[in-house]
């Protein structure tokens, strides 16, 4: 997909539902569009987007219409190669598929479409018998496929599937971001207790801020500052650094008893504290938001599996 050069956006607004909210729902829920949703998705084009979803268990339909929203506007773009020929990269149609050229051929068939559809993502969406990749019908229902061959089914790694389609960590990062905007729910499943909910609602409020080793905000963090800064908005006040951090509050033994808010550590030995380098604050679905490194962004990153992971802190819970 074409890789555009325009600056990642700084702040990501978080619906008010997070804060006063505790249903138990997906980070970015695939329910009724928002008010923001309404406003910018064409009404032609919101119905594509939620069916295509549909056919991919596990995608937000909002994932979908991000990608669509940076791509081509949902298909409002003048540039060149969103309704006829291809841009520079060789992409085409609404949602930037390559269809030769330094983006390859992901669309698969002859140039432009195929009939019927036989290799590649190209998807005759609309049952015309032609999938033809300037056609929303056809292209939006493609994407989905690319997203759920890549990560997304059953929800088993959005990020990774966002970053297949473009990849760029500010690429992931910003379509989360609309992504949470088209979201009509809270994005999280939070345990009672304001602190937690203002700590993660603060986290999402940061993606997209830049990494400085010693920063603790406001434009700027690294890791261990983004979790404390996060905490303190809830009126808790951890530690500075991400091995001070390790020994405050109630250990998770278990991986699968994590719950939004914990914070999740890394270590060079998973035998010795002493050697924990990063951490981050644990959303839900095996996923994390964090500063990662010099040269990144706050971003929403896996955060189970990682084979440096040596466990996790519930910042709010005693100590046993």
């Amino acid at each position: 997909m074409k890789k555009l050069l325009i600056a990642v956006p700084l702040v990501m607004l978080l619906l008010l539902g997070l804060l006063l909210g505790g249903l138990a729902m997906r980070i970015i829920g695939g329910g009724p569009p928002s008010q923001s949703a309404m406003r910018d998705i064409p009404p032609d084009y919101l119905p594509l987007y939620q069916a295509a979803a549909d056919t991919c268990p596990g995608l937000p339909w909002p994932v979908l219409a991000a990608i669509g929203s940076i791509e081509s506007n949902h298909g409002r773009s003048t540039a060149q190669g969103v309704t006829a020929g291809a841009n520079f990269a060789g992409a085409a149609g609404p949602m930037q598929f390559g269809i030769g050229g330094k983006a390859g051929n992901t669309w698969g068939g002859l140039p432009v479409h195929q009939v019927p559809p036989q290799v590649g993502y190209g998807t005759d969406g609309d049952g015309d018998g032609i999938a033809n990749v300037y056609q929303p019908a056809d292209a939006i229902p493609a994407a989905a496929k690319y997203l759920c061959a890549n990560g997304a089914l059953r929800g088993a790694d959005i990020p990774r599937a966002i970053f297949a389609y473009n990849h760029a960590d500010w690429y992931v990062t910003k379509v989360l971001a609309i992504a949470s905007s088209y979201a009509a729910g809270p994005g999280v499943a939070l345990p009672a207790g304001p602190a937690v909910e203002r700590a993660v609602a603060f986290a999402f409020s940061q993606l997209g801020k830049e990494y400085k080793w010693g920063a603790a905000g406001e434009d700027f963090y690294d890791c261990s500052g983004l979790t404390q800064r996060a905490y303190s908005k809830g009126g808790v006040t951890l530690p500075r650094t991400s091995r001070e951090q390790w020994y405050f509050g109630a250990r998770v033994l278990n991986p699968d008893e994590l719950q939004p808010g914990d914070l999740v550590f890394f270590a060079h030995d998973l035998t010795d504290p002493a050697t924990i380098h990063h951490v981050g604050i644990y959303i839900g679905a095996g996923n994390m938001i964090d500063a990662p490194h010099k040269g990144a962004v706050v971003s929403m990153r896996p955060a189970i599996g990682r084979g440096d992971y040596i466990g996790a802190v519930r910042p709010t819970a005693a100590p046993a």
